[in-house]
């Protein structure tokens, strides 16, 4: 049986009929049942979540590039308002859509869904193991976008604490936006414990542009040190949600931390920003 079908039994069988039913399964299957981490606790919620509904349109653009015009505008017309209208300034198009039936919506949505999921296998969201970053997946794309450039800030502060020109420093403030700067404001105060990369500044034309994509890559790099010991399912659906360029960058830079508490530490900068984004507090 497959691992991903294992992990949907696991959080189905009641704990109290877990050891009866698990007996009946051949050996291998029963050894892997045992290997496998809890999921989370299942909630009705969570099994209405619409992967489709959680994808960046940036994955579907390249897809829909292979198309006619008129297959392109009717799979457009079956996604999601936000989703939509990225496609439609990305791939050139103007509205008038088709409105489709039901079924033929069904349809097309589960054709998108299998080139996005290219036959791999991924445990539902409802049956992903327990992780603190599986609430990552309730933030929309842009909320996730958001929390890696406030990563990327981490960084940025470190960089800060080495320059004592204070043209300089005030040229990188001006360079941000007012929350960000709020935010950075208070990370100098402090040492920033993760370092990753050094001087990185150097490469900074000083347009803002190049700044907000510096702080991209960082920030990047931050979420992927902390999705190492991530399952691959929920790696999956995080970098999906997220714009393809990023999303890949992310991919790219997943390794083993040097750092014994990097998870930890990106833990707790993570749980620091989303504290940040409350009402009150969002940027």
């Amino acid at each position: 049986m497959k691992p991903t079908t294992l992990m949907v039994c696991k959080g189905l069988i009641p704990p109290d009929r877990q050891e009866a039913l698990v007996a009946l399964l051949p050996r291998d299957d029963q050894v892997l049942y045992q290997q496998l981490p809890s999921p989370t606790p299942l909630k009705g919620e969570h099994l209405q979540w619409d992967l489709l509904d959680h994808l960046h349109f940036t994955w579907l653009a390249p897809y829909l590039r292979t198309l006619t015009e008129g297959e392109i505008r009717s799979f457009i017309s079956v996604l999601k308002p936000t989703q939509a209208h990225g496609l439609e300034k990305l791939l050139g198009f103007e509205n008038h859509f088709p409105t489709l039936p039901k079924i033929s919506r069904k349809a097309l949505r589960s054709m998108l869904l299998s080139y996005i999921r290219q036959n791999k296998e991924l445990v539902p969201f409802a049956f992903l193991p327990e992780n603190s970053l599986n609430r990552l997946l309730g933030l929309s794309s842009d909320h996730l976008a958001k929390l890696i450039s406030y990563l990327g800030l981490h960084d940025l502060s470190f960089e800060m604490r080495q320059i004592i020109d204070t043209k300089e420093l005030k040229k990188i403030f001006a360079s941000v936006s007012k929350k960000e700067g709020e935010y950075l404001n208070a990370l100098v105060l402090h040492r920033e414990p993760l370092v990753f990369q050094r001087l990185f500044l150097g490469k900074w034309d000083g347009s803002k542009e190049q700044l907000h994509k510096i702080l991209e890559e960082r920030g990047a790099n931050r979420l992927a040190h902390v999705l190492y010991e991530a399952s691959e399912s929920l790696t999956w659906y995080l970098t999906h949600a997220l714009d393809m360029h990023i999303g890949n960058m992310v991919l790219k830079f997943i390794e083993k931390p040097t750092h014994a508490r990097a998870g930890e530490i990106l833990l707790g900068q993570i749980d620091k920003i989303l504290q940040f984004f409350k009402p009150g507090g969002e940027s």
